[in-house]
């Protein structure tokens, strides 16, 4: 073999074995999705089976902690500033570089409530795209539970009736289930993080957000009234759920960081038990952020209330934790992927897809701005005047490509 030979062998051979790790194996690809969550930022690369609707092979995950919610509950013009803008765009950078690495064939984020509710979040995206290539698309509350349900189907193959998929982020709580109709029931609620770690400094502590970004350290007391806050907050679920909820079939899964890494270390493993909240909730008596430490101290002593709350205002007794994120739900929602050749996730889903199917750049912003309009007149104050929200989310498809 001449010299020549031996070189066009051997870029014939890289040029393969490169495109078999870019497409993975027979039928599947490698694909990188970015879930920009209220108070996180998690990228999950991970080779897929297009034809199964499987993640086959999750190759690479990294969770940034990026605070826009906590941001904008500092703000009354409820706006992105430029730190935590930059936080952001140097965490997708990050991400970016990582999926490279894999030969992703493409990257996309999926937005959710902070998005949903800051008013230059269409400027935002527009610089991300623009910086990292990154298309983001701000998704509702209802597609938001779609994803992550779908995403714990595909992991665990639970039949769709008897399962109650529940997502704590930072700025939104969603639990969904599927009727025996087969059409999505969705609960959609603020009732989330921040919000709750917000109304234990306001109106538990009476203290002062501009002042004070930590709840903690909270003394007997002030746990138990959180925890009958939470309680409270669990009896406006949906009769549906409390009633699938106590068939002893159901299967009941928590995804997001909050159950994938906190409660899952409560736990030990991948169920958790009433029993177990109530240690770790009396555990947490009196402790500051310095002694809890982490990215996450602020809401780790609420977040485990929330928990043990609805837990025990919904007669949870057991519950299985997943690291689970929309992100995993992303791989395989159709309009996110515009060169996509798989099959929707089931008959059933495909109106629902086409419905959402997303519009030209040009038309999404278009929609997005009247749907802004509309959403300044349905403002109503809840939490006392703490958190504002529309009395229904809207759906907001948006990239900025």
């Amino acid at each position: 073999m001449t010299h020549k030979d031996y070189i066009i062998t051997f870029l014939f051979t890289l040029s393969v074995s490169t495109s078999f790790f870019a497409y993975g194996a027979e039928g599947t690809v490698v694909r990188a999705a970015i879930d920009i969550g209220s108070g996180a930022t998690k990228l999950r690369v991970a080779e897929i089976d297009l034809k199964t609707q499987k993640i086959v092979n999750v190759l690479e995950s990294k969770s940034f902690a990026i605070p826009f919610q906590e941001q904008l509950s500092k703000t009354n013009e409820e706006n992105f500033d430029r730190q935590v803008m930059d936080l952001g765009i140097d965490a997708l950078k990050q991400s970016v570089e990582i999926a490279k690495k894999y030969n992703a064939e493409q990257v996309i984020g999926v937005s959710t409530a902070a998005f949903r509710k800051a008013q230059n979040a269409d400027d935002y995206i527009a610089e991300i795209y623009s910086k990292t290539g990154v298309k983001v698309y701000v998704i509702d509350q209802h597609l938001e539970g779609e994803l992550a349900f779908q995403a714990v189907r595909a992991q665990y193959g639970y039949d769709p009736e008897k399962l109650v998929v529940w997502d704590i982020g930072g700025g939104s709580l969603q639990l969904t289930t599927v009727n025996n109709q087969g059409q999505y029931e969705i609960y959609r609620s603020l009732d989330a993080s921040i919000p709750l770690r917000n109304y234990v400094i306001t109106k538990i502590k009476k203290e002062d957000l501009e002042t004070k970004s930590t709840p903690n350290p909270l003394n007997i007391e002030q746990l138990l009234k959180t925890q009958f806050h939470a309680i409270r907050l669990a009896q406006k679920v949906d009769q549906v759920f409390k009633d699938k909820i106590q068939n002893p079939s159901t299967e009941i899964v928590g995804v997001g960081n909050i159950f994938g890494y906190q409660v899952a270390k409560i736990a030990g493993g991948p169920t958790v038990t009433q029993e177990q909240m109530v240690a770790a909730v009396a555990d947490l008596a009196h402790k500051s952020d310095e002694h809890i430490g982490g990215e996450y101290a602020n809401v780790h002593v609420t977040n485990a209330i929330l928990v043990l709350g609805f837990m025990e205002g919904l007669s949870i007794s057991n519950m299985h934790v997943a690291d689970i994120n929309p992100a995993d739900g992303a791989f395989f929602y159709k309009p996110f992927w515009p060169q996509d050749r798989f099959v929707p996730f089931a008959a059933s889903d495909t109106q629902q897809q086409q419905q959402r199917q997303i519009k030209p750049p040009q038309q999404q912003y278009q929609q997005r701005q009247a749907q802004r309009q509309e959403q300044q007149r349905v403002w109503q104050v809840e939490y006392r005047g703490l958190e504002r929200r529309p009395q229904q989310a809207p759906f907001f498809p948006h990239c900025g490509c």
